[in-house]
């Protein structure tokens, strides 16, 4: 008599395939879970190190707004719609300040004449122009730019109307008593009567523009600082009869100036994308520039 065969139904193969159905989804599900898991975590992670890294190396260089800068000189200033504000930070990289002893023209690359042999004829030297170059202590100007590569950025300022600007300190003539610029010409008109002054400087820009944060080195072309940022909010807060505010528009205006500030609130927002899952975070940064409580000059 031949053997019976044991066999596998159809109902039973077909409960046995969606058993195995089942138990493979639930370990894909596991699997593909732990995954999304990793990506979140690992995109916090990211947006974590960067931005909070990128934040204090950039309120650590914004600390220093004006080293050796007097009260009427824009050291730390504020611009911009909310959430794009540019901020700009400027310190004075010698002690040394120049007087300007003739006027400077807008729309002209004239040199700036810095002693009283550069004065013009007829009319009286302002206050502060000296003999000669030398003893305006020029040579420290002179000194400073051979030792940065034959170049070094100054900043022209008049202080009764508050208008400066940035350029390269390029040179001098051959008489040493003017100095001369890069390319460019002067923006704005600076009156001999007004007695304008010349600053060496470093000047550092922040700016959010689209979706990255920019950092601008003087006249330099802005560079990417800090990808994956969806807000910059720079806050100005100075006290106002006793209470704290925080300062909308442009700052400093008239009558503030940037030793004015009790602090400065920054306000970062960020995310970084990991496997196509991405996380965000805000971060918000309080600081006083140190300068604020030097001596004014």
């Amino acid at each position: 008599m031949k053997g019976v065969r044991a066999g596998v139904t159809l109902t039973e193969l077909l409960i046995t395939m969606a058993v195995g159905v089942i138990i493979v989804t639930a370990v894909l599900n596991l699997v593909f879970g732990a995954q999304r898991l990793y990506q979140v975590d690992s995109a916090r992670a990211a947006v974590n190190q960067n931005a909070s890294v990128a934040l204090n190396a950039m309120t650590n260089e914004l600390r220093q707004a004006g080293e050796r800068l007097p009260r009427d000189f824009p050291a730390l200033e504020v611009s911009g719609d909310s959430g794009e504000e540019r901020i700009v930070m400027r310190r004075g990289v010698i002690d040394t300040v120049l007087p300007v002893c003739r006027s400077v023209k807008a729309g002209t690359g004239s040199v700036v004449f810095i002693s009283m042999n550069g004065a013009a004829k007829g009319t009286a030297a302002p206050a502060g122009c000296a003999p000669s170059s030398s003893d305006a202590g020029f040579g420290a100007w002179t000194a400073y730019r051979a030792a940065h590569g034959g170049a070094a950025q100054a900043f022209l300022l008049d202080p009764v109307t508050g208008v400066g600007e940035l350029f390269t300190y390029a040179g001098e003539d051959g008489s040493g008593q003017h100095v001369r610029r890069g390319a460019g010409q002067w923006l704005n008109d600076y009156p001999v009567e007004n007695s304008p002054r010349l600053y060496l400087i470093e000047q550092l820009a922040y700016q959010r523009r689209e979706d990255t944060l920019t950092r601008q080195e003087g006249e330099r072309p802005a560079e990417p600082y800090l990808p994956g940022v969806t807000g910059f909010d720079v806050q100005p807060v100075v006290n106002v009869d006793g209470s704290d505010q925080v300062v909308t528009g442009a700052f400093p205006a008239a009558p503030l100036s940037w030793k004015d500030l009790v602090r400065l609130d920054i306000v970062l927002a960020a995310q970084q994308r990991v496997g196509g899952r991405s996380a965000g975070r805000t971060f918000i940064s309080s600081f006083i520039p140190r300068n604020v409580f030097s001596e004014d000059q």
